[in-house]
C-alpha cells in the first residue's frame, strides 16, 4: 500500500508548516523495492504516484537507478559511428563537447524534455548558429534517445515533439561566400565567369586544378586523389576512372594526416570521359607536376597531397577578386559544371552518371530549380511531327473545315447465359 503524509522535520510544531510531502510505496508491487520520495505538495505526490501505476501497467516503468545519465549514453552513441568516415564523426564529436554536454550532461534520460531542448535550440539561435546547425545538434540528441529506446533504457523519444530551426530567408553580406556549397544562383557561376576567372587564376598547378574542376565536376576530394594511373589521356576518347577520395578531417586521438577513402557513394566509383581539350590540359600538367609518393595529380609542391582549404585561399578566392566576381567556394565550381550541362539539355541522367549521385532522385533535388529553367525544342519537334499528316506528304488538302460527324453505329449485345 502507498501512503502519502507530511514529514514533519526537527522542530516544526505539525501547524501550517511548509514541510514536504513523502510518497512511501513500491512501484513494482509487494516483492518489489521499496521507495521514498519528497514532494512540495500533497497534489504533485498523488500525481506521481498515478502516472507511476500508468506506466507500470503499460510496461513502460524504469527503475531510476538503471536509466544512465545523457552524458553516459551520448558518449555511448558517438562511440557507435567510429566506423564511419572521420569527416563524420568529428563533427558529433565537437557539437557534443559543445552544446549537449555542458546542458544535459549530468541529467538522467527521462530528466531531458521538450521544453529544454527547444530551449537549447533558441540559445543557439541567440548566438548565431545557422539552422542547419541547429537542427544537427537536434537530431544527434534524437539519435541518442534512439539508442536508449532499442536498449530499453527510456520510453519516449523527446525529440519527436520538438519543432525544427526555420530556415528562413537572412540578409546576406556583400562577401559572403557560406551558402556555396548549395546549388543556389548566387552560388553557381556561368560559363563566361568561369572563362574569366580561369584567365585571372595563378598559371600552373591552381589554374590546371580548377580547369579540371570547372570542366567535369568532380567532388574537390575526388579530384585530389586522383591518381596518374587512373587517367587514359591518350586516343580519340580520353577518360578518368574515380576510385577514392582524399580526407583532412581530424580522427580523435591521431595526428591530422591525408587520409584515402572509397568516393562518397558506390554511384560514386566511376568512368568519367573527359573531352580532349581538356586531356591536353591535363597532359601538359604532367610535364610539371611534382613528383608524388601517391602518384597524385594535383599534389602541392611539396608532392604530398593538396589540401582543399589551400587550393581555396591560394587559387579559387585571389582568381575571384582578381577577375571581380563573387565569392564562391571550390564545391561551387562542381555545381557550375552540372547546371551548365542542364541549361544544354543534357537528360538528368546523364548527369547524374557524370557526377556520381546514387539516384536521379537526388539530382533532381540538388538541382531541381536549374531543371525548371531549362526549355529545349523537343516539345516544338513532338508537336511538329504529330500534326504533319500523310496526306499533307502526299499532295492532298486537308478539310479545316467542321465536318459532319458520323452517327455512332449501337452495337447490341446478346447477354450470354452463365453456367449453372
Amino acid at each position: 500500500m502507498a501512503s502519502i503524509q507530511r514529514f514533519h522535520q526537527g522542530g516544526c510544531n505539525g501547524e501550517d508548516c511548509e514541510c514536504a510531502w513523502r510518497l512511501d510505496y513500491r512501484p513494482l508491487g509487494t516483492r518489489g523495492p521499496r521507495k521514498r520520495l519528497y514532494f512540495r505538495t500533497k497534489k504533485a505526490a498523488e500525481k506521481h504516484l498515478a502516472q507511476t501505476s500508468v506506466k507500470v501497467t503499460r510496461g513502460e516503468y524504469l527503475d531510476r537507478t538503471q536509466i544512465p545519465t545523457f552524458a553516459t549514453m551520448a558518449r555511448e552513441w558517438v562511440q557507435s559511428k567510429t566506423d564511419r568516415r572521420p569527416s563524420y564523426t568529428e563533427t558529433p564529436h565537437s557539437r557534443l563537447e559543445k552544446y549537449l554536454l555542458p546542458r544535459f550532461g549530468p541529467l538522467h534520460l527521462d530528466q531531458v524534455s521538450v521544453s529544454g531542448i527547444e530551449k537549447l535550440r533558441d540559445d543557439m539561435r541567440k548566438l548565431g548558429r545557422s539552422p542547419v546547425t541547429i537542427n544537427g545538434v537536434i537530431r544527434m540528441i534524437g539519435g541518442v534517445f534512439k539508442m536508449a529506446v532499442r536498449r530499453g533504457l527510456c520510453t519516449i523519444n523527446p525529440v519527436d515533439r520538438v519543432e525544427r530551426a526555420y530556415a528562413g530567408e537572412r540578409e546576406l553580406s556583400p562577401d559572403s561566400g557560406a551558402d556555396a556549397d548549395l546549388a543556389t544562383p548566387e552560388a553557381v557561376l556561368a560559363p563566361s565567369e568561369i572563362s574569366l576567372m580561369l584567365t585571372h587564376a595563378e598559371p600552373g598547378l591552381y589554374r590546371t586544378l580548377l580547369t579540371f574542376l570547372a570542366s567535369i565536376g568532380l567532388r574537390s576530394g575526388e579530384a585530389l586523389a586522383l591518381r596518374w594511373g587512373d587517367c587514359e589521356l591518350d586516343g580519340r576518347d580520353p577518360k578518368i576512372y574515380v576510385r577514392r577520395s582524399l580526407s583532412w578531417a581530424r580522427v580523435q586521438g591521431e595526428e591530422i594526416r591525408p587520409r584515402f577513402y572509397p568516393p562518397k557513394t558506390k554511384a560514386g566509383l566511376r568512368m568519367v570521359n573527359i573531352p580532349t581539350e581538356l586531356a591536353a590540359i591535363v597532359k601538359r600538367w604532367k610535364i610539371a607536376c611534382p613528383r608524388s609518393e601517391h602518384d597524385l595529380v594535383f599534389p602541392n609542391l611539396d608532392g604530398k597531397p593538396l589540401r582543399r582549404s589551400v587550393a581555396l585561399r591560394r587559387g579559387l578566392w585571389p582568381a575571384l577578386r582578381r577577375a571581380g566576381l563573387r565569392t564562391v567556394n571550390i564545391h561551387s565550381l562542381r555545381h557550375s559544371f552540372a547546371s551548365a550541362l542542364i541549361a544544354k539539355g543534357s537528360p538528368v541522367t546523364e548527369v547524374q552518371s557524370i557526377l556520381g549521385h546514387s539516384s536521379p532522385a537526388i539530382t533532381l533535388n540538388v538541382y531541381s530549380h536549374w531543371f525548371r529553367a531549362t526549355r529545349t525544342t523537343a516539345m516544338d519537334s513532338v508537336v511538329r511531327e504529330m500534326l504533319s499528316s500523310d496526306s499533307q506528304k502526299s499532295g492532298h488538302k486537308v478539310d479545316t473545315r467542321k465536318a459532319k460527324q458520323p452517327r455512332a453505329e449501337i452495337v447490341r449485345r446478346t447477354p450470354v447465359a452463365l453456367n449453372s
